[in-house]
């Protein structure tokens, strides 16, 4: 299998060590971020794969980013799974609207991990 770079944008240290990890065991190579601007230059520096983008990141919006992701020529091809806690009707329309193309909600396992990146970017990531 092919390793393929994706970004994890989380604030929470440990749930981004801990969906790292699971990617990385899945042999891609992973990157990190935990503000809106270092996110948006990781993208544009590594064209990664997916992007799993918390939508609370602190005092930002993940929604932000992904409007940003979306809405930008260098970055608008990159999948973005929004990960969430949200889930009100209204959220989902918001999610679709900033770009998303899945979601996975929190709380959740590896294993949601595992099948939302394999469904985002294929076969390949099993």
């Amino acid at each position: 299998m092919a390793k393929k770079t994706i970004i994890v944008v989380e604030d929470d240290p440990l749930t981004a060590r801990l969906v790292a990890d699971v990617l990385e065991t899945l042999g891609h190579a992973v990157e990190c971020a935990a503000t809106v601007d270092h996110a948006f230059r990781l993208a544009e520096t590594y064209q990664p794969a997916a992007m799993l983008v918390d939508v609370q990141l602190g005092s930002e919006s993940g929604l932000d980013l992904m409007s940003r992701l979306s809405g930008d020529p260098t970055t608008t091809a990159i999948p973005i799974v929004a990960m969430t806690a949200l889930d009100g009707p209204q959220d989902g329309a918001a999610l679709d609207e900033a770009g998303a193309v899945a979601l996975l909600e929190k709380p959740f396992s590896a294993a949601d991990v595992v099948a939302i990146v394999a469904a985002v970017i294929g076969a390949g990531a099993k």
